[in-house]
């Protein structure tokens, strides 16, 4: 049976778990970019996208990771099972990583921007 009732329940967490690991990947996917365009001497505009990109992934980075968390600590206190404690410490950790990541990409931004 391909709509079963355990597919349908498990189909969020999955797809909220894809998602947070493709935007962490691309966050560091773009911040290799940006590292290795500082070393090639990339064109400043190229480096302004590549943070403003940055951003961005990492803005997302932390919704999706923080909606990941809550599902997670919900399923643990109505299921009583405590590997959903070690999956939403992951995300804790994603949600600290892209708010730290955000805030320092954003002021690397304000400081190279200047008075623009």
């Amino acid at each position: 049976m391909i709509f079963s009732v355990y597919l349908k329940e498990k189909f969020l967490p999955i797809l909220t778990n894809r998602t947070a690991i493709f935007f962490f990947v691309m966050c560091l996917f773009t911040l290799f970019l940006y590292a290795a365009g500082t070393v090639q001497g990339f064109v400043d505009s190229t480096q302004f996208a590549l943070i403003r990109l940055y951003i961005v992934l990492g803005i997302f980075l932390t919704v999706v990771s923080g909606c990941g968390m809550f599902l997670d600590l919900g399923r643990l206190f109505r299921l009583k099972k405590f590997r959903y404690l070690f999956r939403a410490g992951g995300y804790i950790f994603l949600v600290i990583f892209g708010t730290v990541t955000v805030l320092a990409a954003m002021f690397v931004l304000a400081m190279t921007e200047g008075n623009v």
